[in-house]
């Protein structure tokens, strides 16, 4: 699941990254739950995500769908949540 953050201060690029990420099936199932967060100068993508390699799909897409601002991610693996 990936939504948009409430105290987003740029909503237009931050709907626009949550729905490229929401578009994928990797990200728009129970494999994410991703929360995104956007200023005029960057992106914040916050929550968890089931590996390291949904992780890199959702900095390659929310790059992408970012234009000229910053990808900042804060988002832990199923497994590290784990340990």
């Amino acid at each position: 699941m990936v939504r948009v953050a409430i105290n987003a201060t740029n909503p237009n690029v931050a709907w626009r990254v949550r729905d490229a990420l929401a578009s994928h099936p990797l990200l728009g199932g129970a494999t994410a739950q991703i929360t995104v967060i956007a200023s005029h100068h960057c992106v914040q993508l916050e929550g968890w995500v089931v590996d390291e390699q949904v992780k890199a799909l959702a900095l390659r897409l929310a790059r992408r769908a970012a234009g000229q601002c910053a990808v900042q991610m804060r988002l832990d693996t199923c497994l590290s949540a784990l340990v």
